[in-house]
């Protein structure tokens, strides 16, 4: 028959709690830096939102022009469509 092997020492009360701190002061930093990484993020998104608003304001501008010159086109073309018609005649 053979002995148990020895139980492992309990750690005191202080050292136990001593550990535990840490390794909640590793969980906090840990948070913090995860924070942080976030924030940039939020930041670096928000600068791509704003320049996708700025290109869509001036995309907007240039469809606006370009719808404008569309319509003097139609309405010289639809001019010129009659003359001729008229001219048929």
């Amino acid at each position: 028959m053979s002995t148990p092997p020895p139980a492992p020492p309990i750690a005191p009360p202080i050292e136990r709690l001593t550990a535990a701190v840490q390794r909640l002061e590793s969980a906090l930093e840990a948070r913090v830096q995860s924070e942080s990484g976030l924030r940039d993020e939020l930041a670096q998104a928000g600068k791509r939102a704003a320049a996708a608003e700025a290109a869509l304001a001036k995309l907007q501008g240039e469809y606006d022009a370009l719808s404008g010159l569309a319509d003097q086109v139609e309405a010289r073309l639809d001019k010129a469509i009659e003359r001729l018609k008229a001219a048929a005649v």
